[in-house]
């Protein structure tokens, strides 16, 4: 246990994305649904969202229509549901697995056309650029058709939003790619790890910076091989989501299967963790990577969280201000 590290003061949550009905409903019909989890700093930290669109749904709002738009914080997104047409970016379509990284005030379109519903992971690595900005021939139409509430996201824990394209904090690196400087976006795949970091351990590692350059969030994505295991963790020092995407695990006793996500807070003490017979696919987000990092070089060199730690380690000091 590292000298800073406090007990959890929330409980893990855990559920499984095919299993929306208990969610946060966001339209009036109750077929757009949502769970939030708001992470790190309570003013200014990520948040995590996995969205769930019934098929025949055309859009987040009622009118069906897709406005060009952007947000005031970088944002990453993953398709989770099986079929190949979840949703469309900028004329792009993402199936399973797929994902794209894209900075704060890039303009962009997405519609869900293709008919067949979404299942969408959207990480906003500041929640004060949350909200949606829109150009000013379409506001008014496109804020008022918006079939989504910041009392329903938030709740009580609503930040000060915002209002400004100048009050964004960017910072975007990935760990398997390199972005163009001209247009702020990466699109990648989780089913496609050519490019990804062999660990020691044998497993496949992409991990993505997104955020305040100084301390912002991290994003982990890892393929295990056929019964890899991970020893017990000390408790981090933030809050962490973690989603499987494919295969198994064993967490302590309990079996977990694609689908399955855990909201970690900081301070959460984690047993071992055994992946199945196929191996196993995840998505980590985690809300403070430099609280992270300083949890990693606390620990023995030899371990695999300290490898981690040193493969962003170039990209992460990169981004610090000069």
């Amino acid at each position: 246990m590292t000298g800073n590290a406090q007990p959890a003061s929330k409980p893990v949550e855990e559920g499984n994305i095919a299993f929306p009905q208990r969610w946060n409903s966001l339209s009036e019909d109750g077929d757009y649904r949502e769970i939030s989890f708001l992470m790190g700093d309570s003013e200014s930290g990520p948040m995590a969202r996995v969205l769930s669109f019934p098929p025949g749904r055309g859009s987040v709002r009622a009118n069906g229509r897709a406005y060009s738009h952007h947000h005031r914080t970088d944002t990453f997104r993953i398709a989770l549901a099986s079929h190949s047409q979840q949703t469309r970016v900028s004329g792009r379509w993402m199936g399973h697995g797929e994902f794209l990284l894209r900075g704060a005030n890039d303009v962009y379109v997405e519609s869900l056309e293709g008919g067949h519903g979404a299942l969408l992971l959207l990480v906003s690595a500041d929640r004060r650029g949350y909200h949606p900005v829109y150009s000013a021939r379409d506001r008014a139409e496109a804020e008022a058709t918006l079939d989504e509430s910041a009392s329903i996201v938030f709740g009580a824990e609503q930040p000060h939003f915002h209002e400004h394209d100048e009050d964004t904090a960017s910072g975007l690196a990935a760990t398997f790619a390199n972005l163009n400087p001209k247009r702020p976006e990466l699109y990648g795949d989780l089913h496609d790890q050519t490019s990804w970091h062999r660990m020691s351990d044998g497993s496949d590692v992409a991990m993505v910076l997104m955020g305040d350059p100084s301390s912002g969030t991290l994003v982990e994505m890892t393929h295990w091989p056929s019964g890899a295991s991970e020893p017990p963790k000390s408790p981090g020092q933030t809050d962490k989501f973690w989603l499987l995407t494919g295969g198994s695990c064993y967490i302590g006793e309990r079996l977990y299967h694609a689908g399955d996500f855990r909201f970690v807070p900081a301070g959460t003490v984690e047993p071992e963790i055994v992946h199945g017979d196929s191996g196993s696919t995840e998505v980590v987000v985690i809300a403070d990577r430099v609280r992270w990092m300083e949890s990693a070089c606390a620990q023995d060199q030899n371990t695999r969280l300290a490898e981690l730690a040193g493969l962003i380690k170039q990209q992460h000091e990169a981004l610090l201000p000069r």
